[in-house]
């Protein structure tokens, strides 16, 4: 390599335009060459159309907190407008809702090279690759859902076609979308924003009203099961209201006790009439031991006389007059005897009808003290039962309570749930996509990146021609090499007589 960098500027400049002259047909070579290959490239190539849209993300009520049904809602600080648009984009870039959108349209109408067999060196290396990633485990066998599945490839190449552009000053979203067809291209991006604002909703739909309800009802299958366990304790313990029911049995507690004192008096005072009787009946007739009986009293007295009467007509006659006196003397006996008789009788009937009615009032009274003691047993249990009913009704109670707020919360959750569905959505399609009318510049492009390859070429040659030749064209650099003066050089001449010829033509 010679000393060419060396000299002055102006000097190299001139050996390299003097070299570019001297490879001017390699230049023309290289330039033509790649020029014309870019054309056939650009001529085979199939330009692309990009549909355009863009949105306006504004700040909704879906961006800030939302409380559970029922709870009070706290002033918190909702996201900031960079993390609404991040959100929004990256909703944007779901492949789900590209694989639905390419669902629509169909991969035949949007991506049909994806569907067409490969030829025979194509298939040769769809099957290495399925054979490597299924020996290392990378895809499942026989799923059919590997790199090589169509749909998989056709969201790859939404991902890669669709532009996402995040303006954080304006909240704007610009989208974009380039497919080879220009309908397809705008019918993609409108597809695209559908289904987004569809998705969108579901993801911010905020639906707690099923919840509340099935709370609403179990709530009122506890309070159904509170009111049949509290009538079922009332009708199996006889009480329809306790206040009600614990005020009659007191009442009738309270008659019981009346009655009962009063058989008991008469019990008292019927017992004190038969023992007066029994002392008036033993006093008659004459009874000493036991009880008295008139019957037997009377018939003593008449024998008594009949004894008498025998005695004095048998041992006691004597003179008339004193048989008069004896027999007068036994007529009034016998007289004051029927007497007592008379007397004897009533009281012992007396006493038969007093002694029946103390039987009766003694039987009334055992009656009267049996019911006393049922009632009684009654109202303890009752009051047993007490805390039990209570308990019951307060349950019954605190659930009526929990099922008229759930209900409430219901019905205001219901309310606000039917506002939002019929809410306005936040994101607002400022440009919706149209149907591009020019292409996207991609064959003038090609000619263009062709034309500057081919001018990068021809200049490394010269480049290359020039650093690595053998000679000099200049004699200041052979000066600079050797260190020795020149005095002449010859210039290159063409030959004469063509390339054999060796004879050359120097100037005078």
């Amino acid at each position: 390599m010679n000393e060419t960098l060396a000299l002055p500027p102006r000097l190299v400049l001139r050996d390299l335009m003097l070299t570019a002259f001297s490879q001017k047909a390699r230049i023309a070579l290289i330039f033509f060459c790649i020029v014309a290959l870019s054309i056939v490239i650009a001529v085979q190539i199939k330009p692309d159309y990009k549909a355009k849209s863009s949105l306006l993300v504004l700040m909704g009520t879906e961006h800030a907190f939302r409380p559970a049904a029922g709870q009070l809602t706290t002033p918190t600080g909702g996201p900031d407008s960079e993390e609404i648009l991040r959100t929004e984009s990256n909703i944007l870039t779901s492949d789900d809702l590209h694989r639905t959108v390419i669902r629509d349209i169909g991969i035949a109408k949007m991506y049909p090279k994806l569907l067409e067999k490969p030829g025979p060196i194509g298939q040769w290396i769809v099957d290495t690759k399925r054979f490597v990633t299924d020996s290392l485990g990378l895809t499942e066998k026989a799923t059919g859902t590997g790199p090589n599945d169509p749909m998989a490839m056709a969201v790859g190449l939404f991902a890669r076609n669709l532009t996402i552009t995040v303006d954080k000053k304006s909240s704007v979203i610009a989208l974009e979308f380039t497919n080879p067809d220009k309908y397809v291209a705008a019918d993609a991006l409108r597809l695209l924003e559908a289904q987004y604002l569809v998705l969108r909703a579901k993801l911010y739909n905020d639906v707690q009203a099923p919840i509340v309800l099935v709370q609403r009802n179990a709530v009122g299958r506890q309070m159904s099961d509170a009111d049949a366990a509290l009538n079922s304790f009332k009708q199996q313990h006889d009480i329809s209201n306790f206040a009600e029911r614990r005020a009659i049995l007191l009442q009738q507690q309270g008659a019981l006790e009346t009655a009962l004192t009063k058989s008991e008096a008469t019990i008292a005072e019927r017992s004190a009439r038969l023992a007066q009787l029994n002392q008036t009946l033993g006093a008659v007739a004459g009874g000493k031991k036991g009880a008295p009986n008139a019957a037997a009293a009377l018939q003593g007295m008449v024998q008594a006389y009949q004894k008498r009467q025998e005695d004095a007509q048998t041992r006691y006659r004597g003179s008339p007059a004193v048989d008069d006196a004896r027999r007068q003397m036994l007529e009034r006996e016998t007289d004051i005897a029927r007497m007592q008789a008379t007397q004897a009788y009533g009281v012992q009937a007396d006493r038969n009808k007093t002694e029946a009615d103390l039987r009766a009032s003694l039987g009334a009274h055992d009656v009267i003290a049996g019911q006393l003691t049922t009632l009684n047993k009654e109202i303890n249990s009752l009051d047993a039962d007490e805390s039990q009913l209570h308990e019951l009704e307060r349950n019954r109670a605190i659930l009526e309570d929990n099922y008229k707020a759930v209900s409430k919360i219901l019905d205001e959750r219901q309310t606000v749930e039917a506002v939002e569905a019929h809410r306005e959505s936040s994101v607002r399609v400022i440009q919706p996509p149209r149907v591009p009318a020019l292409p996207q510049p991609t064959r003038r492009l090609i000619l263009l990146a062709g034309i500057v390859i081919s001018m990068l070429l021809s200049i490394a040659s010269v480049l290359v021609s020039h650093f690595l030749r053998a000679i000099y064209l200049r004699p200041e650099a052979l000066e600079m090499d050797t260190g020795l003066t020149v005095l002449t050089s010859v210039p290159e001449m063409r030959a004469i007589g063509g390339p054999s010829s060796s004879v050359l033509v120097v100037p005078a």
